[in-house]
């Protein structure tokens, strides 16, 4: 059995495959030029998508039994107000490239009627907010990903208002991903839980790489990397 260090350490190290091939899909979907209004619609997206976030975070940190450890509270805290700054962000890029304010109520709204996929979604699938490990593993596989999408945009993007925002959003995102390694090494001692967690982060991978096709494009570079690396 790996001891919960290596096992974290593991985790990353098969993430790899997943984040590489979401970034194939991003570039190959800013290369393509997509309209104005095609992209209006793609940042209303990520917008709604970081507003779920920061809800589901601050669900989680409600829900917390009294005996928590006050740095997990902290952590949590403060990835929980990240996620208030990225739908600022966010915001504030679509309204500078529509050059109107956004109606956020109607986004929410009609992402709600239509939703495209959010990687957010998956908190309440997994059971995240009940489910410390689940949380966790979300951290580790998702705000990982996430720190690599945002970096691929921000290369992707000549607006400097907009790669900017994205840049900070990226550091964030990784630091997100490294409270869940954190807490993630506390919960896996056992080798009952590190099969179940394992089990998770498998399924995770699959429904992020899926959200990532559908929102941007499959890029065949990136199909070839998550064959290779997990058999799909």
């Amino acid at each position: 059995m790996l001891t919960s260090k290596e096992f974290v350490a593991k985790i990353v190290t098969d993430n790899q495959a997943l984040f590489k091939a979401s970034q194939h899909n991003v570039k190959a979907y800013f290369d393509s030029k997509p309209a104005q209004e095609e992209l209006v619609e793609h940042f209303i997206g990520r917008m709604v998508n970081e507003r779920m976030n920061m809800v589901e975070i601050s669900q989680a940190i409600a829900d917390m039994p009294a005996d928590a450890d006050p740095v997990e509270l902290q952590l949590l805290t403060q990835q929980a107000h990240d996620e208030a700054v990225h739908f600022r962000l966010v915001k504030e890029v679509i309204e500078h490239i529509q050059g109107s304010p956004v109606d956020v109520e109607a986004a929410i709204a009609k992402e709600a009627a239509k939703p495209t996929a959010k990687g957010a979604g998956l908190l309440a699938k997994y059971g995240a907010e009940s489910d410390a490990a689940a949380l966790a593993a979300y951290q580790l596989v998702a705000e990982g990903r996430a720190e690599a999408v945002w970096d691929q945009m921000a290369d992707c993007i000549e607006d400097s208002f907009i790669s900017g925002a994205y840049r900070k959003i990226a550091r964030d995102e990784g630091f997100h991903s490294k409270i869940g390694a954190r807490s993630l090494a506390k919960l896996v001692e056992s080798a009952e839980e590190q099969a179940r967690v394992e089990a998770l982060v498998v399924a995770m991978r699959r429904d992020l790489y899926d959200i990532s096709c559908r929102n941007t494009t499959t890029a065949q570079a990136g199909k070839q990397l998550v064959a290779q690396a997990y058999g799909w």
